[in-house]
């Protein structure tokens, strides 16, 4: 059966914002797991735990984390309500690619044949995943999708 224009629009709407939300939640973990590796950076290697968790509480890098969490769950949130949740999580691991390269230039951490070999893999099971539909199921009842059709 085809689809007609106006439900192909729709979904081609709906999969760009999922992508740009996708894109969003990668930029804000990446973000917020370098300003977190920078805040705790700064606390001393010798101290226990609570010296450890008293000087990244100082920092206010630590904070800008916290906001950084807290843009990433509401942006989470509207991502999830366009897109599996199987889908759009393992999309997610690309977060790992970019803050290791960001990490490895920033911090001057290693990236050893074996972690490179990890973030092609990462990008092939990426490159899989996102060229399989968005959503799988109907939009719940009452959502704009579905009162339009069930387009998703």
């Amino acid at each position: 059966m085809l689809s007609s224009p106006v439900t192909d629009h729709r979904y081609i709407q709906q999969r760009r914002a999922v992508w740009m939300g996708l894109a969003l939640t990668i930029a804000l973990d990446t973000a917020a797991q370098l300003c977190w590796k920078a805040a705790a950076s700064h606390a001393p290697e010798s101290s226990g735990m609570l010296h450890i968790l008293a000087a990244t509480f100082r920092q206010p890098l630590f904070f800008v984390t916290i906001a950084l969490f807290i843009c990433m769950f509401f942006n989470w949130m509207a991502v999830l309500s366009k897109a599996d949740l199987s889908y759009a999580k393992p999309i997610t691991a690309l977060s790992c690619v970019t803050v290791s390269i960001t990490a490895a230039l920033w911090f001057n951490e290693e990236l050893p044949l074996h972690r490179m070999a990890g973030i092609v893999m990462i990008l092939c099971g990426v490159w899989f995943i996102s060229s399989t539909r968005h959503r799988t199921t109907a939009a719940p009842a009452g959502t704009d999708s579905a009162m339009n059709g069930g387009a998703s």
